[in-house]
Formats: C-alpha cells, structure tokens, sequence
C-alpha cells in the first residue's frame, strides 16, 4: 500500500502543499478552518510525516532516543520496565520512541545515533561516574536526561534511585532483627555511578553500625550469586544475612544457601533489589528494595518533553525514593529466636 504523501493530505484537504508544510511547522499562521481541514485529512489518510522532511521543515523529528547498552543477549525483566515507563510518557505524547542498544557505553556508540541527526532528545541510561557520552550530548546541543548522576551534575539535569538511603534500608532493617554478620553481593563495576554509590553506602552503613564489612563482587546471572554465596558462606559461616545487588544474583545465592543445609529465613535470611524476576519463581515472598524503575523512567520522560517544550529550563535534579518491601525472606538469626 502507498505510503500517503503530504501532497495527498493537500489534495483530500483541498489546499495547497505549502499550506499543510506551513500547517505542521507552525512557522506561518494558517486559519482555524483550514487547519481543521488538514488534520481531518491526516486522519484520514494516515499521514505520517517523514522523519528527514520534517526535520528539514521544522528543525524536529519529533524522535526521542533511549539509550540502554545492551551488553547480554536480551533485555532483562528490569530493563523492560525502564523502557516500558520511558515509552509509555513518550508515545502518549505524540513523539517516536527510538530504543537505541549500543553494545557498550563508549562514547562513539552514542555520537553514531546522534550524527544522523534524527533525535530532538536523549534519556541516558547506565551513567557513568566521569560519563563521555555526557560531553557529547553537551556539543550536539540536544537537550537530555540522565537516569542516573555523573560525579559532578552541574547543570545537568538527572532522576535517579537515592541508593544510599536504599542500602541504609536494608542494612538498618536487618539490624533491628538482630542480625550482626551481614555480606552485601555487590556490582563491581569501578565508573558506573548506582555501583560505586552503592558499594560506599555500604561500608558506610557497616561503619555506623559497627558490623565487620564483608562484600563480594557478583554478576547480574543466577550462576554467579550461587557461586559468590557459596564461596562467601565458606569463608564467613558466621554470617546470618545476605544483601544481594540484582534479583538473578539472589535467585542463585537462595540456592547455595539451600545448598549448605541452610533456611532461608531462619538460618541465613536474604535482601534483594528489585523484583522483576525472582519473585515469579521462588516459593518464598522476598525482601525486596523497589527501586521503582517504571516511575523513574516515565518522569525521565516527562522531565525531557518539558525541556523540548520550553527549549530552555533549569536543570532538574530528583533522587526517587526507596521502597523496602519486607517479605518473607528476612527475620530474626536464629539463635536470637531462641
């Protein structure tokens, strides 16, 4: 089927070509009537403009991009959420949403999007503590959004998951159950900035408490948190209390918890942040930090669509709360029960 051109939308609305060009850039006054002529016509036809044409007539593609380095073979139940909240404020707004996978974030990844000149804006996953693709999004003068903060957030304009209150949740609920020996599994990933915060907040709240601090890198697969769990449980049979970074991880360290003889909760009771997973296939309800990744994409996008529509605002700086959701994975060690 032809794809309809804006000269039919001109011919079904009886106008002139240059009138509809004038009627979607805004750049001419074109009577009420008129107009109203030209919109029952791109209704009808299903008109869609095309996307170097309107650049080229109004200076916009009216295209966001999404930007999520996609380093595994598919999205995680997580990422979906981030995209789903992202493109639902997105679309809902008569903007196409572009999801953009480089495979990493070096920032000649990003400057190949942006060098073909179809995005009017950007939301910026994975940020980086010293983040390159932020300098380039600076010179391109396209306005963006971080899900996430950079190590300085001058004049940049970000929503992120304030990790440090997240992580003293976990560590104070644990705590008031008595618990003394605590692990944390942990994202090692030296520049990403949820990573480093996190892993700060940590020992800091390890400090405050005075616990021992022991913490142990793992991945984002079920096979790494048993592995971690289990060599970490060798090492420290003491400890009563695992924090877990990601829901696959603690999927794997229930298992080599099962696998040293333990119960989950009464013997080693076990944190996780976010439930997108694991909750579908474990018998037990988990404790669970909500770092609400639907919301925090859908607000990125709002923050976004307010900056195209002003061109110019001050930077906007949100760190979304927390929630800790208490299941049925934590309680009291065992020997305080008794």
């Amino acid at each position: 089927m032809k794809r309809p051109t804006i000269s039919d939308v001109a011919a079904y609305a009886g106008v002139t070509k240059s009138t509809v060009s004038h009627a979607l850039s805004g750049k001419r006054p074109v009577a009420a009537k008129t107009r109203a002529r030209i919109d029952q016509a791109i209704r009808s036809l299903g008109y869609q403009p095309h996307p170097v044409a309107q650049r080229l007539a109004t200076g916009r593609s009216r295209t966001i991009g999404f930007v999520y380095p996609l380093y595994a073979s598919e999205f995680s139940a997580l990422e979906m959420k981030f995209i789903a909240g992202a493109a639902a404020v997105i679309n809902q707004a008569n903007y196409v949403f572009a999801l953009l996978t480089p495979p990493d974030r070096r920032a000649d990844s990003l400057t190949r999007f942006l060098q073909s000149g179809l995005l009017d804006g950007v939301i910026l996953m994975q940020v980086q503590l010293h983040d390159p693709r932020v300098a380039i999004l600076r010179r391109a003068e396209i306005p963006f959004v971080l899900i996430g903060r950079c190590f300085d957030n001058a004049g940049l304009t970000f929503i992120d998951l304030d990790i440090d209150l997240a992580i003293s949740q976990c560590v104070e609920h644990l705590v008031a159950l008595g618990h003394r020996h605590l692990a944390y599994l942990r994202l090692d990933d030296p520049d990403l900035g949820f990573a480093v915060r996190a892993n700060q907040a940590y020992v800091a709240a390890c400090r405050r408490y005075d616990l021992p601090i022991v913490a142990s890198a793992c991945a984002l697969i079920p096979e790494s948190g048993a592995q971690v769990a289990a060599t970490l449980l060798d090492a420290h049979p003491e400890t009563t209390a695992l924090i877990v970074w990601n829901d696959l991880a603690a999927w794997g360290a229930m298992q080599a918890i099962q696998g040293h003889g333990l119960r989950i909760p009464a013997d080693v009771s076990l944190i996780c942040f976010d439930l997108s997973t694991v909750a579908n296939i474990v018998p037990l309800r988990p404790t669970a930090v909500d770092i609400r990744p639907r919301e925090m994409a859908a607000e990125a996008a709002r923050m976004l669509l307010a900056q195209l529509a002003a061109d110019a605002t001050t930077p906007v700086q949100v760190l979304m709360e927390p929630r800790l959701i208490v299941g049925e994975t934590t309680a009291p060690p065992a020997r305080r029960r008794a």
